[in-house]
C-alpha cells in the first residue's frame, strides 16, 4: 500500500560519514517532494488571522519533516511550521472553504499520482485533454486527473534533474519512496522518470497548441 513516507539505507563509504549523508538524503527528499507539491500555492496568512485576505506562499509557513524512530529505516512525511512547531491545522481558506492542512496533504497525494503517471508515460503512449483535465494512455478512455498533475508537468524535467543532483552526495544508498516497488530510486529509476517526463511534456505542449484558436 502506498504511504507518504520513504525507506532508506546508507551504504558503506569511506568518505563522508553515514549520519551526514543520511541528513543530506532526507533533506533532499523533503525539499524535492514538497516543492513539487506546494510551489506557487498561496494560502491565507496565519499572521493576520483566518479571516484575512492577505496570502502568502504555503512554503513560507510550512514544510515537510521526515520523522521516524532511530532503530527504523522508515521515515514518515509530516507537515510542520517553519519554526518547527506543529502546523496550524485550523487555518482555513474562507474563499475556497477548505482546511489548509488537509489541502496540503491532498497535494502531496496528487503529486504521488503525478509520479505514477510519469512512470506509465515512460512506456505507454500518452495524450492530454486540457479541457477535461484528463490524461489518456494508448486507446484507453481519458482519465480525469487533479489540476495539479497537469500544472506540474512543465516543471517535471528540471525537478527530477535537481533531485538526482541533490542525492548525489549521499551515495551510495538504497532508497524506496512511498513503500512502493515502482519507486525504488536508482539510476534506472531516474532514466525511466526522465523518459516519462519527456513524453508528458511533449503531450502537454501538443495539448496547449491544440487549444490555440486557428
Amino acid at each position: 500500500m502506498t504511504t507518504l513516507g520513504f525507506r532508506y539505507h546508507i551504504l558503506q563509504n569511506i568518505g563522508v560519514p553515514a549520519p551526514a549523508r543520511a541528513h543530506i538524503l532526507e533533506r533532499a527528499i523533503n525539499h524535492w517532494f514538497s516543492t513539487l507539491a506546494w510551489s506557487n500555492w498561496h494560502v491565507p496568512s496565519p499572521l493576520h488571522g483566518v479571516h484575512t485576505r492577505t496570502t502568502v506562499p504555503f512554503m513560507s509557513i510550512g514544510h515537510l519533516h521526515a520523522t521516524g524512530i532511530p532503530s527504523s529505516d522508515f521515515r514518515e512525511f509530516n507537515i510542520v511550521s517553519v519554526d518547527g512547531k506543529p502546523f496550524y491545522r485550523e487555518l482555513i481558506d474562507n474563499e475556497q472553504g477548505i482546511n489548509i492542512y488537509d489541502e496540503a496533504i491532498d497535494r502531496l497525494w496528487q503529486t504521488v499520482q503525478l509520479l505514477e503517471i510519469t512512470i506509465r508515460a515512460s512506456h505507454d503512449a500518452v495524450s492530454i485533454d486540457r479541457e477535461r483535465i484528463a490524461i489518456m494512455f494508448g486507446n484507453d478512455t481519458a482519465r480525469p486527473v487533479p489540476t495539479l498533475c497537469l500544472d506540474r508537468i512543465p516543471t517535471l524535467q528540471d525537478s527530477l534533474r535537481g533531485f538526482q543532483d541533490a542525492l548525489y552526495r549521499s551515495n551510495p544508498f538504497e532508497l524506496l519512496l512511498f513503500e512502493s516497488p515502482i519507486f525504488t530510486v536508482n539510476d534506472e529509476w531516474f532514466e525511466t522518470m526522465r523518459q516519462g517526463a519527456d513524453a508528458l511534456h511533449t503531450a502537454y505542449r501538443a495539448a496547449a497548441t491544440a487549444c490555440i484558436p486557428q
